[in-house]
């Protein structure tokens, strides 16, 4: 794994101490990582669940992208998913829901890790 990549998930682990965060080499450079126990607010049943993603090993300067969040959950308005947030997906053997938000940012170095995944649940508390 490529030191900026661990170094990521380094920092990953830093910011969200109240969850466990899992890294697997994915044998290119980057990793394959899932943060267990985030919190996407009260508008989602529920409130908390896993989120993954891999880091390529091009990181900083490659997107991290797509993100995964488990597929258990949903909506208490009862609106359901529609894109750029999908069903029926996997991630690591897990059922998930793809959450495609692409980061012009990633091109120019200047999105971390942890950016993206605060960008994600910001999306997806502000999601109508």
């Amino acid at each position: 794994m490529k030191a900026e990549v661990s170094a990521a998930i380094e920092e990953l682990k830093r910011q969200f101490t109240a969850s466990s965060v899992a890294a697997r080499e994915d044998g290119q450079g980057g990793a394959y990582v899932v943060i267990d126990t985030l919190s996407l607010g009260s508008r989602y049943r529920p409130e908390h669940t896993w989120m993954g993603f891999q880091i390529p090993a091009q990181y900083p300067y490659a997107d991290i992208y797509p993100v995964f969040i488990g597929a258990e959950s949903s909506r208490t308005d009862g609106g359901q998913f529609s894109a750029p947030v999908t069903p029926g997906h996997q991630f690591e053997g897990r059922a998930a829901i793809q959450v495609s938000r692409r980061s012009a940012a990633a091109a120019q170095g200047t999105q971390s890790a942890t950016a993206k995944v605060l960008k994600i649940l910001d999306f997806l508390d502000r999601l109508p």
